[in-house]
């Protein structure tokens, strides 16, 4: 899932506008953003630190590379607990992950599945062009 995707369910979960967003990342407007929520730009290595330092609860490694948690799983204190909403969020996001994961692999076996189907019937066709030679070399004789 391209970082533009994932920064947008951020600010979905944030529940704040992309100005609010922008803001928080020390931008004045929010057209930087918006560039890359809709693939015009890719987010610089400064930008991401600033999302992460605005948000210490974002994942890193969701953030990047999409693996994992979009929230960092906070200590057990009553201060710090993760919210049911949170939670809620997290599986959402994981279940959306791996259905996409699902898709991936199912082209792949259906890549797969036709590429087996024409090498057999290659072979097939290798196969019956002998027994055809075959039968042309028994009648001649």
């Amino acid at each position: 899932m391209p970082i533009g995707v994932r920064l947008q369910q951020l600010i979905d979960a944030l529940n704040v506008s992309v100005l609010e967003f922008a803001r928080q990342l020390g931008e004045k407007r929010g057209e930087k953003v918006y560039h890359i929520l809709h693939g015009r730009l890719k987010p610089r290595y400064e930008t991401l630190q600033k999302i992460l330092l605005a948000y210490p609860t974002v994942n890193a490694d969701w953030l990047l590379r999409g693996e994992g948690l979009m929230f960092r799983t906070l200590p057990q204190t009553p201060l710090a607990a993760i919210t049911l909403d949170d939670r809620l969020r997290n599986m959402e996001f994981l279940l959306f992950q791996l259905n996409e994961r699902v898709a991936l692999l199912q082209q792949t076996n259906d890549l797969l599945r036709q590429e087996l189907e024409e090498v057999v019937g290659q072979k097939k066709v290798i196969s019956l062009s002998r027994v055809s030679r075959r039968s042309d070399r028994s009648t001649e004789a």
